[in-house]
Parts: structure tokens; sequence; C-alpha cells
């Protein structure tokens, strides 16, 4: 549920309809607009190359289908746990690198002429 509505709020907000984006990852627009609506799941090479082509993070889409994995009552358990675990850390370090990138956008170029 959580990977599909990512891909498609990401996708809107690049600007892309679905047969753009599907041509730009090398997809039917059939195929992507199932995986939209989770009815198909797309393979982590595909995953990359649709992050890669909507300029997200790879830990954010990889993180929204664990997401999706852990919703599962099959993996309610400890294994259920450990892939929550490791869904928090991909957003916390996808989180950590833009702040990080953020503040060296901001920092102020030094000025060698002073």
């Amino acid at each position: 549920m959580l990977l599909g509505s990512t891909i498609r709020r990401l996708r809107l907000a690049s600007g892309l309809s679905q047969a753009e984006l599907a041509r730009l990852v090398d997809l039917s627009p059939s195929f992507l607009s199932r995986v939209e609506h989770d009815k198909r799941e797309p393979t982590l090479s595909v995953l990359r190359r649709i992050a890669e082509h909507l300029n997200a993070p790879f830990g954010v889409l990889l993180a929204s289908a664990l997401g999706d994995v852990t919703a599962d009552p099959k993996w309610q358990g400890a294994m259920g746990k450990l892939i929550e675990a490791v869904r928090t850390q991909l957003l916390t370090d996808v989180v950590e690198r833009r702040q990080q990138s953020l503040f060296e956008e901001a920092a102020p170029e030094p000025n060698p002429g002073r």
C-alpha cells in the first residue's frame, strides 16, 4: 500500500505522466499503473531506476516497500520487527543526508579577497 502511493506522489510532484515515467525507466505504462495501484511489485532494479528518474533517494522507495511487508500479518513477529527497524534506519539515513546537503548548500562561500 505504501510503495504504490509513494511512487505516484513522487511522480506527480515531478510533473511526469505515467507514460513519461514508464518510458524513462523502460517499463510499460500498464505495468507502472499496476505498481502504483499495488497490483504488482517491481524488482529492486526497477525500483532503483524509478528512484533515479524521480530524483528520490532509493532508500525512501525501499522503505515504502518494506512498510508494505511489515503490514502483512504473516510478518508481525520478530522478522517484522527487524524489517521495521531496517525501514526506520533507511528513512533516518535519507533525512540525515538531506539535512546535511541543505546545510552545505546554505553555507556561505569563503571570500578569498578579504
